[in-house]
């Protein structure tokens, strides 16, 4: 799998803590200094957020998550519990 090389901590800043990216972990109000206060999330953005948060999680890339979820989607039962299935499945 690919995995993200850029700034690591920028990205737990925006998306709250990623355990698969790095162990640190943001400050409370660390990233709130220099903002203006934040709008409410359209509904565009929550699912935008968690699927980023599911990539870096992971170590996924676009395409590799879009793999997944096409043949989860051709599976009989939940997409999401038939991707956690595939994707978590021990590689024998």
């Amino acid at each position: 799998m690919s995995r993200y090389r850029g700034p690591r901590f920028k990205k737990i800043r925006r998306l709250g803590a990623l355990p698969g990216l790095t162990s640190k972990k943001p400050r409370a109000g660390s990233d709130l200094r220099n903002q203006s206060r934040p709008g409410k999330k359209s509904q565009y953005r929550i699912r935008l957020e968690e699927k980023q948060k599911l990539r870096f999680h992971y170590g996924l890339t676009e395409q590799q998550l879009l793999k997944y979820v096409r043949i989860a989607g051709k599976a009989k039962g939940s997409t999401g519990q038939v991707w956690l299935r595939l994707f978590l499945k021990p590689a024998n």
